[in-house]
């Protein structure tokens, strides 16, 4: 009985000492399936990125290599573009190309640009006003007529209706994603040829910037790089999102943030192609708009500067009309001192209308997400620079 006592004493005893051993394997264990789970987590994450980047990343080399898709249903930019033959313009859009884009229908006219096809030489008793910009210009979201220089000329038009037999034609030469240096090109390349008597050109807050598309491929396979630990750097550093996050949500990565250029926090040049550097960046942006208004001088063309708003511009603005952004502040000021015939900032009659009928923020871009302007914007910028526009164009003839 004794021995038996002793046995089941010396067994509970074994019990209790292995008890904490067992816990502490549970904890461990527990431990290592959270952490497990994380890792896995985030091997699901760098791959999938890696997939999205092979499959839908867009690169120059693309344009390069490719003839894209020139007409048929819904396009992306890519299947608008291809690579110019003038390289400061770097890539160029289809002649002929169309369909539902950003979903209203585009078409490019023979010359390549969301215009009607035009003569190179001027109508008699006609006053040329060749646009040149980006995305905004071209009419991003909204359809053809509905853009601020199809308005431009009609409110033009009417104005001199009754008045004289002379009409305005305005001809949009804008690309989604052009800079000033591309513009410059443009207008080397292409506009002068069409005798323009007016040059207006719309200026906005990344011009030193160059699209997403244009920079080094990442190296999707190599494992040498982890996309993931990227991002967490970029956070380190105070940009915005990781440089593979904005190439997948299609930012702009090579200015480290849209609308601040070299002047940002991480600005990252070195994803900038060497080929291409010679596009970014602010001094470059300034050089371009001296060279254009150099070039109009010469011959004799106006020139007009519209610096273009940010939405937070806007936001501002309304709150407190009297005052000025900082970053409008810093954009006139690079307007200025381009030295063009004149500058038309439209934020002001913007802000006008938009508090005489309590119209918000909203209802002047295309949505939370895409800021490009609506039809109202459109005609609101539009407005601001009728006045202007007949001055310069009497002022010449």
């Amino acid at each position: 009985m004794a021995h038996s006592t002793a046995h089941e004493n010396t067994g509970t005893s074994e019990w209790k000492s292995a008890s904490p051993v067992s816990k502490r394997r549970a904890f461990l264990f527990r431990l290592l399936a959270v952490a497990g789970g994380i890792f896995a987590a985030l091997l699901i994450l760098e791959v999938s990125a890696r997939i999205f980047l092979y499959r839908y990343g867009v690169f120059i080399d693309d344009l390069r290599n490719n003839i894209a898709r020139a007409g048929g249903g819904p396009l992306t930019l890519r299947d608008l573009i291809r690579m110019s033959s003038n390289e400061r313009r770097c890539y160029e859009l289809i002649p002929g190309a169309r369909g539902t884009f950003v979903d209203v229908p585009v078409e490019i006219n023979s010359a390549g640009f969301r215009d009607k096809d035009r003569a190179l030489s001027k109508p008699p008793q006609t006053w040329r006003i060749a646009i040149l910009g980006d995305s905004i210009a071209f009419g991003w979201g909204v359809k053809q007529d509905e853009r601020f220089g199809e308005v431009l000329e009609n409110l033009v038009n009417s104005q001199l209706s009754g008045t004289t037999s002379t009409r305005v034609e305005c001809l949009n030469f804008a690309v989604p994603g052009y800079n000033s240096v591309m513009e410059e090109a443009t207008l080397r390349d292409v506009v002068l040829g069409y005798q323009p008597d007016l040059v207006i050109v719309h200026l906005v807050t990344n011009d030193d910037e160059i699209p997403n598309f244009i920079r080094i491929k990442p190296h999707v396979w190599s494992l040498q790089k982890c996309f993931i630990v990227e991002i967490v750097k970029d956070r380190l550093v105070g940009r915005p999102v990781g440089d593979t996050a904005r190439l997948l949500i299609g930012g702009v990565v090579e200015a480290g943030g849209r609308g601040h250029g070299q002047h940002v926090v991480g600005y990252r040049p070195e994803l900038v192609p060497p080929e291409y550097r010679f596009l970014v960046g602010r001094e470059n942006m300034r050089r371009a708009l001296h060279t254009m208004r150099d070039i109009c001088k010469e011959r004799g063309i106006k020139t007009l500067l519209v610096p273009h708003y940010e939405v937070t511009d806007l936001v501002a603005a309304l709150e407190h009309p009297s005052s000025t952004s900082l970053v409008m502040r810093e954009w006139l000021d690079e307007a200025h001192r381009a030295e063009f015939d004149d500058v038309v900032n439209p934020l002001p009659h913007i802000v006008k209308y938009a508090l005489e009928h309590k119209i918000s923020p909203d209802a002047l871009s295309l949505s939370r997400k895409d800021h490009h302007p609506t039809p109202l914007a459109h005609r609101l910028i539009a407005e601001s620079l009728v006045e202007r526009v007949l001055e310069l164009l009497r002022t010449k003839h």
